[in-house]
């Protein structure tokens, strides 16, 4: 629920950026949460269901940000062991390493379909990153309450042998 939200805040943000010619691209903070704080199977059928919404809005054939979303959680997840995953700084710089990735694959994947200037591209990623790094920590704030509201019943059951 809260990857839709920060999905469709994107898109209204980038329709506001769209009279000066900018645009940002957050997909890194749309995988980094599931990938670091979520099981293997739960994460990845978040990441796989958050690519399958962007790839509604996209011009790309529909299925590559979910197949991109489920090989970077698998990648992440992969990896996790080796970081502090639950810390915010780590959660920070993993989302912002994936989204590098992300905006690089998909630029090489859309070159030989759109004219774009790499200018273009450069200012986009680089006003991408310096924005996923302002909201970053509200989005994981609003992640892991949300992750705690919702399986807060359950967890009460549990323990009370229900």
């Amino acid at each position: 629920m809260s990857g839709w939200l920060l999905l469709v805040l994107m898109r209204q943000t980038n329709h506001l950026l769209a009279p000066w010619g900018v645009s940002i691209w957050l997909g890194g903070l749309l995988v980094a949460f599931p990938s670091l704080h979520l099981n293997f199977r739960t994460g990845l059928v978040s990441s796989v269901v958050i690519g399958f919404f962007v790839d509604v809005w996209s011009p790309l054939g529909y299925g590559v940000h979910a197949l991109l979303f489920g090989l970077a959680h698998v990648i992440i997840f992969r990896i996790r062991v080796r970081l502090a995953a639950t810390e915010l700084a780590i959660g920070i710089t993993v989302s912002l390493i994936t989204n590098l990735a992300f905006f690089v694959v998909l630029s090489f994947w859309t070159l030989g379909h759109a004219p774009v200037s790499g200018l273009r591209l450069l200012g986009d990623l680089v006003v991408s990153q310096i924005v996923m790094g302002l909201i970053a920590p509200w989005v994981f704030a609003l992640q892991l309450k949300g992750v705690d509201l919702a399986f807060k019943p359950w967890r009460r059951r549990v323990r009370s042998g229900v």
